[in-house]
């Protein structure tokens, strides 16, 4: 991406969060029915309004651009832009009432991530990166500021996050509990903050599976700008192609680790 590329998507991202926030939010922690989908996960009218906005916007300001939504599908998914939204990550989270859902934000050229953002509305932090700016954190009392993943010794002292234990398949969970043994200590119903988290430098590693590129894109472009490494779980790099499992980790040896681990029968 150009300079001026760069900004203009940068600044439509943040509008779309904007937006996509004022409309969760305008129903969090109210009455509000809750309905079930195909794949047995809640939904919201919050789901649906806040994704609507953002495609609207998305159409007004780059009408040639692509757009995938988990709750509204795809629309000229053959551009060389697509932006790929998730309006309300975390809706459990949500629906009970706890801050810590997420606006996921990206866009993806040629079906790589080039742009990602992180937004919680409840909480009133973000997260936005491209692949020509480095990880920056929005919050109460600073505005912008570059954040940076930590080092982690080894595996075995590495501070794991999953949304939780019961979102992989058999053979997924069979690989994910060698790692979950091999780390010191792991931390279930995260949803997307973790991955804010490894950025900031507060946690060491995320690893999930069965996820859609809503789910995951925007990380990809999040981690990555804060000097940390994210990949399947063969260790690839994300793309709107990928697998659906991630693995993500501030220090790139443990990183090398962790993916030998998940290798193990």
């Amino acid at each position: 991406m150009t300079d001026n590329l760069d900004s203009e998507f940068s600044a439509l991202a943040h509008q779309l969060a904007d937006v996509a926030g004022a409309a969760a939010m305008a129903v969090f922690r109210t009455g509000f029915d809750i309905e079930t989908k195909d794949d047995a996960s809640p939904v919201t009218r919050a789901d649906r309004e806040a994704e609507a906005v953002m495609r609207e916007r998305i159409n007004a300001t780059f009408p040639d651009h692509g757009i995938l939504g988990e709750e509204h599908g795809a629309e000229r998914s053959d551009a060389e832009f697509v932006w790929v939204l998730d309006p309300i990550d975390g809706t459990r989270a949500f629906v009970n009432g706890i801050p810590l859902f997420a606006t996921l934000i990206a866009l993806v050229r040629d079906g790589i991530p080039v742009l990602g953002l992180n937004a919680f509305p409840a909480l009133n932090e973000r997260w936005l990166a491209t692949s020509d700016e480095p990880t920056r954190h929005w919050a109460r009392g600073h505005d912008g500021v570059a954040v940076r993943v930590r080092a982690c010794p080894s595996l075995a002292s590495a501070q794991m996050c999953t949304t939780s234990p019961d979102m992989f398949d058999t053979a997924d969970s069979n690989r994910y509990a060698h790692l979950k043994a091999a780390v010191q200590d792991t931390r279930f119903g995260t949803d997307a903050w973790a991955y804010s988290m490894v950025s900031s430098g507060h946690t060491d590693m995320v690893a999930e599976s069965g996820m859609q590129p809503y789910d995951y894109l925007s990380h990809a472009v999040i981690v990555a700008g804060a000097g940390g490494t994210i990949t399947d779980w063969n260790g690839q790099p994300l793309s709107i192609h990928s697998d659906g499992s991630v693995l993500a980790s501030g220090d790139a040896t443990v990183h090398a680790a962790a993916l030998a681990t998940l290798k193990t029968d």
